[in-house]
């Protein structure tokens, strides 16, 4: 599927964003049609989309902490699985019971 329809022959285009031209959303920008060699302009618009997920862990829950995979491993620290926290390696009393290699 490509970027839009040209305005005059309805052919698919990609919007040609060469070194970040036709980005900002503050201005319109200009492109020539590859199928009938007319210009039209266009806009920009940006749209986000986010997904979601429980964390009970910070809702009283518990963290599920796991041994990040650095390298060199002396630099690994723990991360909660679910919530992404991290810490620093260590042999606390919580880590025992719900670290997970």
């Amino acid at each position: 599927m490509k970027d839009v329809r040209c305005p005059y022959c309805d052919a698919d285009l990609e919007i040609n964003h060469d070194d970040g031209y036709g980005y900002a959303e503050d201005g319109e920008y200009q492109q020539q049609c590859s199928e009938c060699d007319k210009y039209f302009v266009y806009t920009t618009s940006i749209s986000f989309y986010y997904d979601v997920a429980k964390a009970d862990c910070l809702n009283d829950g518990e963290h599920i902490w796991e041994k990040t995979k650095t390298f060199p491993p002396e630099y690994s620290r723990l991360k909660c699985k679910t919530c992404g926290e991290e810490k620093p390696l260590g042999h606390e009393p919580d880590i025992a019971k719900t670290f997970l290699p």
